[in-house]
């Protein structure tokens, strides 16, 4: 769930500063690494490094970039592509052909792609690859098709038949021919990934996020639909979209990740989420609580609609601390439990005593709430939690975790409360009730997949219902042998 930047603007003295802002407003999406590239009419140049943006990119780098005179740039902030982040796996990245060319691709990406020991095998032989990373992989595809098609639509179309149906993705890149420098900007044909883009000043700005547009003062134009590829040049500025396919956005990025003031499918993500509550309040109509508290920061949305439905007073009772860091991609469990423990802290004064409702947007493992917020509300002197949940119980994982095998599955929270059981044929009350038990609550309140959608739209609820953007014949035999599960006991 990177955040990938890419600006395009001939005469814009403020290029490498826009797109350094532009990136930085999607900081959220990553802790890893971090990196710029700019492109002027002599070449590709590159800087990035293991950190955040303020911790890799400084006023000189800024300035020196700008000083080469830029015509387009691209960034990204990044997840780690590894347990142990690696410098040489951050982005942006250089593909390196190991025949002479007189085309340089350098990208980012925010994206997965499954099973790509066969495309290895179909590149390596023209192609030096020198990283663990995916992104890697796909431009290295890019190069190829460009090499065949020249920097066309023609090129897109060839990288959407090769990747379809087994890689999201959402893509910036830098082109150099030689003799000038391009913008390329492509996604998959379901748009599972979010981009959108704007004209900020005359310079085109294109984002993982609308956040990136309110933090240069402009305004988004649209997002992108899927297989939609822009082509900036000093001929100017090109969108098409290159196959019609049914859109299939990743609706967990809208309730969980993104930026409370971005734009997922036309709605504000802000919105979006008190929607939910609304919901949520509408399914569960009774409750106890004295208060209603968010578990910061992406419980907010959720938590604002809970207290409107409810009548209740809304209290920031429970804060995230300074050194919290985002820990929904830990997969080491020591270490997500250690993050986990510096991450919140209570009111007394507003808990102590309380019947509480807890709004938060999703439990995943379970283990965020289990030793961290609900730990904190209850050793603050709170009587009784009403924990409220935005998303649905999440019976599969991501298809980005496929390669940790059946673990990914078993850690699920809805998995874990029904141990040597079968979660497929219970109902929402049990799921509820068991889901209590597990994360040490006196209430669960999961929302269910029909109000999602009535929110959010249809899309991908991969983690609720398997419907995955990948293709059946690329998923692993324990999910297919799990999904078959489900389907035989009418959750299907």
């Amino acid at each position: 769930m990177d955040g990938v930047v890419g600006v395009f603007g001939a005469d814009d003295n403020e290029l490498v500063s826009k797109t350094f802002l532009a990136t930085g407003a999607c900081q959220h999406r990553g802790k890893a690494s971090t990196g710029l590239a700019i492109g002027n009419r002599k070449g590709i140049y590159i800087h990035k490094g293991l950190g955040r943006i303020a911790e890799v990119i400084d006023h000189n780098i800024i300035r020196i970039f700008q000083d080469l005179g830029p015509v387009a740039a691209i960034g990204n902030i990044g997840y780690t592509k590894r347990k142990i982040a690696e410098k040489i796996n951050a982005e942006p990245i250089k593909i390196y052909p190991k025949n002479n060319s007189d085309i340089t691709v350098v990208l980012t990406m925010d994206g997965y792609l499954i099973k790509e020991d066969d495309l290895r095998v179909e590149l390596e032989p023209g192609y030096t690859l020198q990283t663990d990373n995916k992104t890697e992989i796909i431009g290295a595809l890019l190069h190829k098709y460009i090499t065949q098609e020249g920097i066309s639509f023609g090129a897109g179309e060839k990288l959407l038949d090769s990747l379809h149906g087994r890689a999201t993705f959402a893509l910036t890149a830098l082109v150099h021919d030689g003799k000038e420098i391009y913008l390329i900007v492509l996604n998959d044909d379901k748009a599972f990934e979010p981009l959108c883009y704007a004209v900020i000043d005359g310079t085109f700005v294109v984002s993982s996020e609308s956040c990136s547009h309110r933090r240069l003062s402009g305004k988004t134009v649209t997002e992108y639909d899927g297989a939609e590829m822009t082509i900036c040049s000093s001929g100017g500025i090109e969108t098409k979209r290159l196959k019609e396919k049914p859109l299939m956005p990743d609706i967990f990025q809208g309730v969980y990740f993104g930026n409370v003031g971005s734009i997922f499918r036309g709605k504000e993500i802000f919105q979006l989420r008190k929607e939910l509550g609304l919901e949520l309040v509408d399914q569960y109509s009774d409750s106890v609580a004295d208060i209603v508290i968010p578990n910061p920061e992406s419980g907010w949305g959720v938590t604002v609609g809970i207290a409107e439905g409810l009548g209740r007073r809304l209290f920031p009772a429970l804060i995230k601390l300074p050194q919290a860091v985002r820990t929904f991609q830990e997969g080491e469990s020591k270490t997500r439990t250690q993050e986990v423990g510096l991450k919140f802290g209570g009111i007394d004064s507003l808990l102590n005593g309380k019947n509480i409702a807890m709004g938060d947007d999703s439990i995943v493992r379970g283990s965020v709430s289990e030793g961290g917020s609900v730990w904190v509300v209850y050793n603050a002197g709170a009587n009784f939690i009403e924990f409220w949940i935005s998303y649905g119980p999440m019976f599969f994982p991501s298809f980005k975790e496929w390669h940790r095998g059946i673990e990914c599955l078993h850690e699920l929270a809805s998995q874990r409360a029904f141990k040597d059981d079968n979660p497929y044929d219970k109902s929402m009350d049990e799921i509820n009730k068991a889901v209590a038990k597990l994360v040490g609550v006196d209430e669960v309140r999961y929302n269910s997949q029909e109000q999602i959608r009535k929110v959010a739209g249809d899309g991908s609820f991969q983690a609720l219902d398997a419907s995955y953007p990948i293709d059946y014949g690329y998923w692993p035999d324990w999910l297919k042998r799990e999904y078959e599960k489900y389907e035989k006991y009418g959750k299907g």
